[in-house]
């Protein structure tokens, strides 16, 4: 199993991301991630099963405290920008610091 974590400011496409890696959706509508969202996907690669777990987390500062407590154990990390807005990817500093 792979725990990856999903993280970025609000409304940058972190949900959608999950969406369409999980369950090859697109979302069309946008709905706040309230804490930390996960989802599965099973997979098999040279005659082995692997699953992704895979965590969408909150963009607003006001979860921050809550999801740095998803980080142990990741093994991967995957950070969300949008590319229109310049400051959506230096917070990213802030929330790898």
């Amino acid at each position: 199993m792979f725990k990856i974590i999903i993280i970025g400011d609000p409304c940058c496409g972190k949900t959608s991301l999950l969406l369409r890696a999980t369950q090859d959706k697109k979302n069309e509508t946008y709905s706040m991630t309230v804490g930390v969202d996960c989802k599965s996907r099973l997979f098999q690669r040279n005659e082995r099963n692997y699953k992704l777990q895979i965590w969408d987390t909150a963009g607003q500062e006001k979860f921050r405290t809550l999801t740095t407590s998803y980080y142990r154990g990741t093994s991967c990390c995957i950070l969300v920008f949008d590319i229109t807005n310049a400051e959506s990817f230096y917070h990213l500093f802030q929330w790898i610091d």
